[in-house]
């Protein structure tokens, strides 16, 4: 059915420290987001943003047509749970590298001289221009600073995501994007079952999809769907549509060793999104996707 999953902290932290043995490579960006996966789930655990207000007639309506229920925008934000994860995530950053380090420290800053944060948070979901407006006085990168801020407000973003799940019908699969938000997936999974699912890049709700049939395009066409795959990494595809040259990535949990975790399969396959672009195909997201 389709949802929005709850995280097991412990598990997730284990998952974290399996991948960093595993993959050195990952082991700078994971001694950023390992940490900040944890704080997100502890936050989540506590976390009560204001119900998000519907019109369940609309809402009706809205599910018959193939509508998706709501507009990013229109999540609410508990805003001391936001403001809190926010500091634990720029003290993470400002020992993380170049760009999170000036990231982190233009918001902490911000947060130390009373700026509102709230007109902040709600710019990474209404894309109002007040970030690029902070990145101009700062000199560091509108994306950096939108990474930051969506990543403190996730776990409200995902608490809204669940409370709408609960009007959806049990059959509401088989949406290129998410039913709740509208927002594209990020990444798939296939379950016990070989069934396939995909994970919202925003509010994280779960779907299910057809698995011989691309995402993006409607294409069925067998000869123009293929996927990649490594004998090395056999729990990683990368499904590819040669009509309108997207990819999706993949995990075949029948084959994981550690705890399925969206975000963190989201970062630690970062190079089969380079594969997947050096053969000409790109992310629904854009280029360089690494959003979690």
């Amino acid at each position: 059915m389709t949802h929005t999953p709850l995280w097991d902290e412990s598990a997730v932290e284990k998952a974290v420290a399996q991948m960093t043995a595993k993959r050195p490579a990952y082991a700078s960006i994971l001694g950023f987001y390992g940490p900040v996966f944890i704080a997100q789930i502890k936050a989540g655990a506590h976390v009560s943003p204001a119900a998000i207000a519907v019109d369940e007639s609309i809402l009706k309506i809205k599910i018959k047509e193939g509508f998706s229920l709501i507009a990013p925008a229109d999540f609410t934000i508990d805003l001391p749970a936001a403001e809190k994860l926010l500091a634990d995530i720029c003290s993470i950053a400002a020992v993380s590298g170049e760009k999170l380090s000036g990231a982190g420290k233009e918001l902490a800053l911000a947060m130390a001289e009373r700026e509102s944060l709230e007109d902040l948070f709600h710019d990474v979901l209404d894309n109002k221009g007040r970030l690029d407006a902070m990145a101009g006085k700062s000199n560091v990168p509108a994306d950096m600073l939108s990474l930051l801020l969506y990543l403190s407000i996730k776990p409200s973003i995902e608490s809204g995501s669940r409370q709408l799940a609960a009007f959806l019908e049990e059959n509401a699969d088989g949406h290129g994007n998410c039913p709740i938000c509208g927002s594209a997936p990020i990444i798939g999974e296939l379950d016990a079952d070989g069934r396939l699912w995909v994970h919202c890049s925003l509010c994280g709700h779960r779907w299910s999809i057809e698995r011989m049939v691309c995402l993006f395009c409607g294409n069925r066409d067998s000869a123009s769907l293929e996927y990649l795959y490594s004998e090395n990494e056999p729990e990683y595809r990368v499904y590819l549509c040669n009509e309108c040259r997207h990819y999706l990535k993949v995990v075949d949990t029948r084959k994981l060793a550690r705890v399925f975790y969206p975000p963190l399969e989201q970062v630690v396959s970062l190079h089969l999104d380079l594969m997947a672009s050096e053969k000409g195909f790109t992310h629904v997201l854009g280029a360089g996707t690494a959003m979690a």
